[in-house]
């Protein structure tokens, strides 16, 4: 996998975790307040203006009760479909 494989596969697992964010009604505020993040860098997290770190990934899903798992499958196969 080369550099621009791996930000595709990033930026689908942020697609992934945002769309579940938005399903369980979560807000950008209420989930950056409940990682002890900023709220400015969950948008640009969102927006694809800052690549987060696999912790900051692992500390959403427990966040928001999802497996990392889960969230890569669901990411691999939404890249598959492009």
């Amino acid at each position: 996998m080369n550099k621009r494989d791996a930000d595709i596969e990033s930026n689908k697992i942020v697609q992934v975790i945002t769309k579940l964010r938005e399903q369980k009604e979560i807000s950008r505020y209420k989930l950056a307040k409940g990682i002890s993040m900023s709220k400015s860098t969950i948008i640009y997290i969102e927006e694809f203006k800052q690549i987060p770190k696999l912790s900051t990934i692992i500390l959403i899903c427990d966040f928001l009760q999802i497996k990392l798992e889960d969230v890569i499958k669901l990411a691999r196969k939404e890249k598959n479909k492009d």
